[in-house]
């Protein structure tokens, strides 16, 4: 099935993690296992938007948690599918070596256009400079969230995602 298809299915993050783990397998034959996903009220600040980090000593990605919630008040489960794919796959290249911004934000534009196309929101992410900006203040137009209430600093605890790398922990019952 191509990837299109997959990512526009997908119905849960840890689908979608496997889908960047795997394409990521395609395109550089490389991989991370053991990885933690979580989620974490990460805030955002006007003009500022930090969608996650990858903690090395951790071994964990960290999804910001106020900016998902951004994009998910859109509505539109493809765009938000869109959205966590490209930050899964961001992410998971700087968990496979991929530490220096520039390359991987070039990596991830390269897959995503190969595989989505041009016009595709994942190509657009990761080729836009403010693309992600641009799709949160669409969200927080249609939230009905008050905008001075979204966090504008990290409030330290992070929600772990279960069943993230199922492929390198089904030896845990």
């Amino acid at each position: 099935m191509k990837i299109a298809a997959k990512l526009h299915g997908a119905q849960s993050l840890q689908e979608l993690f496997e889908l960047a783990k795997d394409v990521v397998w395609r395109y550089l034959k490389v991989e991370q296992a053991g990885l933690m996903v979580g989620l974490a009220e990460l805030g955002m600040s006007a003009g500022a938007v930090l969608g996650a980090y990858y903690s090395p000593d951790a071994n964990t990605i960290v999804i910001n948690k106020t900016v998902m919630s951004q994009v998910s008040a859109l509505d539109d489960r493809p765009l938000y599918n869109s959205y966590c794919f490209y930050i899964l796959l961001h992410e998971y290249l700087h968990s496979c070596g991929f530490y220096d911004e520039n390359e991987n934000r070039q990596i991830v534009a390269a897959i995503a256009a190969q595989e989505l196309g041009p016009d595709h929101a994942v190509t657009k992410l990761a080729t836009t400079n403010d693309a992600m900006l641009k799709l949160i203040k669409a969200g927080m137009l249609n939230n009905k969230r008050n905008a001075s209430s979204i966090p504008a600093v990290a409030d330290g605890g992070i929600e772990f995602i279960d069943g993230i790398d199922r492929k390198n922990t089904n030896y845990i019952m």
